[in-house]
């Protein structure tokens, strides 16, 4: 990286549309200017040939205020269009394999059940059982509960059915009440727990993946073994969870700040 030498007036379009792309309101050239410290003749310029291109638009002209234009937008989508869910998400669950030391898996709902499409276990004490490409059930595994906690409660009911759920362990939540009262649960931590409830020796903690569009689209979840599982450790990981799922989700065009609405 030292060898590279910048060119000083793209440097400055790049932080412009990151500012911007960060900000919850349109911002004046005199907020753009003084929070990249930029004189006010060339920032002017500078946003008049954004404006110009599509990258920019002048949100009210009486304010002159300026925000991302449609240019901005088709680029971010281009790019979207190109990445797919699991080569965006590979990195991430490697460097969260590592930081936890447990299993950690990326899936997505299929015809009413979780499809394992990813995992990170490199770094892992105990490697998890589950294998790529497998189906489980939605309301015993870490990454089903977080996408039901994400879906609406009409497609909640259709994955859900109205008859007694099969179970997978002693500890699995077989009717659809204690179903949805652990998915109200959930929304209101903030990530799903599975207790052992799919698997005897297992407990996951997983988050929803969404979309630009704010759709729940995946689930990622980390896989300890029940007997290494503390309240430091579950903090710690939930933490680590949260945070790579809302990068995961920003990086796909998600523009929230949290991952579930209680």
């Amino acid at each position: 990286m030292e060898n590279i030498k910048l060119n000083k007036s793209a440097e400055r379009v790049v932080d412009v549309l990151f500012l911007l792309s960060k900000s919850e309101k349109a911002l004046t050239l005199n907020e753009i200017c003084k929070a990249l410290s930029l004189p006010k003749s060339s920032a002017f310029e500078l946003l008049q040939t954004l404006v110009f291109k599509g990258f920019l638009e002048i949100e009210d002209a009486r304010l002159k205020t300026y925000n991302l234009g449609l240019g901005a937008f088709e680029t971010g989508i281009s790019y979207l269009s190109k990445m797919s869910v699991s080569q965006l998400a590979r990195p991430l669950l490697q460097e969260l394999n590592r930081q936890t030391g447990s299993t950690v898996f990326l899936g997505v709902e299929d015809k009413g059940k979780i499809v394992y499409l990813d995992k990170a276990e490199n770094f892992s004490v105990v490697r998890a059982t589950a294998k790529l490409g497998s189906r489980r059930f939605m309301h015993t595994t870490g990454l089903g509960k977080a996408l039901l906690a994400a879906l609406d409660d009409e497609r909640i009911h259709y994955i859900l059915g109205n008859d007694e759920l099969l179970s997978k362990t002693i500890h699995s939540k077989v009717t659809i009440q204690d179903v949805l009262k652990d998915i109200q649960e959930t929304r209101a931590r903030g990530y799903s727990i599975d207790n052992r409830e799919d698997n005897i020796e297992t407990y996951c903690i997983g988050s929803a993946i969404y979309d630009q569009w704010s759709q729940p689209i995946a689930a990622i979840s980390v896989a300890s073994m029940y007997s290494t599982m503390n309240t430091e450790r579950e903090k710690t990981i939930v933490t680590l969870v949260q945070d790579t799922a809302l990068k995961l989700s920003q990086q796909l065009g998600y523009g929230g700040r949290q991952l579930y609405a209680n």
